[in-house]
Formats: structure tokens, C-alpha cells, sequence
């Protein structure tokens, strides 16, 4: 009964709050405007042309969409990888072609990284203006440098290791002194 209630006054209050509409005031007719002729339809544009610019730009995309598919895949799709972006590279010297198969020795951590060939293959093109040469240029410093510090950390591991040696001669030659003199 009180949930009846409560619908009934909810009813009620909406009622309520219904405003009667607008009364309608007609607009005396007016006569039609004459027909203009509509202006015609503009020619369509053709397609842009795609710009080198814009074109070395996709294929920078390309590039980079490439680089984290080959980079997350096993080691086995990796090396098909390698084969098929060697074939590419053999086919079609293009800078996108070299880049590609630059990318693929790039990849750190992997059975195929061999960063004086991304280097070498990099080389050519590392410089000047465009996208590509630009991206280029970019992933050939950042394997020089990687380069440079594998060989800083080649060269102290070389060091500790002629320290270890020292030390070692070091002992051995402790335990072979003579006792000491007695006075």
C-alpha cells in the first residue's frame, strides 16, 4: 500500500511539472524565392602525390613497427628473419633495404647481433637530410657507441684479469718465502 502511495504521488508530481505546450502562432506564407542555379560541383582532387618526405617517412614507420616485431620474436623466426632481409638487401640495394637488415644485427641480446656489421651497413647512408638518412644516422651512433663501451668493457675486464694474475703471483710467491731468520 505505501509503495502505491509513493508511485502515486511520483505520478502525480510529474503531472505537475508537465508544462501545457506553447500555443502555435502561424507565419503567413510567403512566396517561394526564385530557383538559382546551384554553382557546380568542383572537380574532385585527384589523390596527393606522395612527397619524398612523406614517403621516407612511412617508411621509417615501417622500420620501427619492424624492428619491435623482429625483436620479439625466438631466436629460430629471428634467423629467417636475417635470411629474408639478406635476400631483401642482395635483390634491392635501396637505403630502406640496408636499414632493414642493419636493424635485424641491431637487435641487442640476441645470437644475431653483430653490431660492426649494422655499423658497416650503416655507414653510407648515416648522413645528410631525409627521414631514412636521419633514422640512419640515429641507430649508427647508437651501435658505435655501443660498440665503443663493449670495448671499454673488454679492455677492464683485460685489467682485472692482469690484476688477478698479480695477486696471484703475489700469494704464491708469500708462500714460498723463506722462514723468517732467527736472531
Amino acid at each position: 500500500m505505501k509503495r502505491l502511495a509513493t508511485l502515486a504521488a511520483i505520478a502525480l508530481a510529474a503531472c505537475t511539472a508537465v508544462q501545457p505546450p506553447a500555443p502555435v502562432t502561424t507565419v503567413p506564407a510567403q512566396p517561394p524565392a526564385p530557383a538559382v542555379p546551384a554553382p557546380p560541383a568542383p572537380a574532385p582532387s585527384p589523390p596527393p602525390v606522395p612527397t619524398a618526405e612523406a614517403e621516407e617517412a612511412r617508411q621509417v614507420a615501417e622500420l620501427l613497427s619492424y624492428y619491435q616485431r623482429v625483436a620479439g620474436l625466438g631466436p629460430e623466426d629471428q634467423k629467417r628473419e636475417l635470411a629474408t632481409a639478406t635476400q631483401s638487401f642482395n635483390r634491392d640495394r635501396s637505403n630502406a633495404s640496408r636499414v632493414r637488415l642493419a636493424l635485424v644485427y641491431a637487435i641487442p641480446g640476441t645470437a644475431l647481433q653483430d653490431d660492426a656489421r649494422a655499423a658497416q651497413l650503416l655507414e653510407p647512408i648515416a648522413s645528410g637530410s631525409g627521414a631514412l638518412r636521419q633514422f640512419a644516422g640515429l641507430v649508427h651512433t647508437q651501435v658505435t657507441d655501443r660498440q665503443k663501451t663493449q670495448k671499454r668493457a673488454d679492455q677492464l675486464k683485460d685489467e682485472v684479469e692482469q690484476l688477478r694474475a698479480i695477486e696471484k703471483d703475489l700469494v704464491e710467491r708469500g708462500s714460498q718465502a723463506p722462514p723468517p731468520r732467527k736472531p
